[in-house]
């Protein structure tokens, strides 16, 4: 509404030099990035865990099914051995080719393998190529496996009986002695005028991984037959 005596005076516009035109930066037109839900992140990290865990299983079975096949070849072996000296024994013993080590007190019967060498100390207890025959003048060395064969021979104490059968005779061994010693301790090999009998397995005998010593059942032979 207009007033009578007045007039309305409109205002200028200023005018603007030099104003620069509206321009957007080339971060601000990004559309944002789309963020996983916590559920799927947790849902990936599950199903991770679940194909690292079906992995250990199917290590750990493998494992454990390859150590009972190894076992149980062994006892096989082992006892067609056995087999095989009883055999010889009951026909022919002057015939026999085979030795046998047997100690009461830890009720071990088992056939000695000739050759220490690693396939052998997996077929039972074996003898030290390059040491005396059991029952000749001389140290027999007869070494074993600590979880397998030699498994209780920590067992043994002075005045243990061993016997040794071999070329249809018995020999009979007394321990005398039992020592501790490092793997490079070659002293137990040494040779003796007289018919000895060593045994020899790793230490700690239940120790879970390498065992670091050796032990040593030294036996003494008393008579034979």
């Amino acid at each position: 509404m207009r007033v009578p005596g007045t007039s309305v005076v409109s205002k200028p516009r200023r005018h603007v030099q030099n104003r620069s035109p509206l321009t957007l930066k080339r971060e601000l037109l990004r559309l944002p990035r789309k963020r996983k839900s916590p559920k799927l992140l947790i849902r990936d990290r599950s199903e991770f865990r679940q194909v690292l865990s079906y992995c250990l299983i199917l290590v750990g079975s493998s494992l454990c099914t390859f150590v009972a096949a190894t076992y149980a070849w062994m006892y096989v072996e082992q006892r067609l051995l056995l087999h095989e000296w009883s055999t010889t024994q009951r026909s022919s013993p002057e015939r026999q080719t085979l030795t046998k080590l047997s100690i009461p007190k830890i009720h071990l019967e088992d056939v000695v393998i000739e050759g220490a060498t690693r396939h052998s100390l997996l077929r039972g207890p074996a003898h030290l190529a390059g040491s005396a025959l059991p029952g000749d003048p001389g140290n027999a060395v007869i070494a074993g496996h600590r979880d397998t064969f030699f498994r209780h021979i920590h067992s043994l104490r002075y005045g243990d009986n061993i016997y040794v059968f071999r070329s249809g005779r018995r020999f009979h061994y007394v321990v005398r002695a039992r020592r501790i010693v490092v793997p490079t301790d070659t002293s137990v090999l040494r040779s003796t005028e007289y018919p000895e009998l060593t045994l020899i397995t790793c230490y700690p005998t239940h120790a879970i991984g390498p065992a670091p010593q050796r032990l040593i059942v030294v036996a003494k032979l008393v008579g034979g037959a």
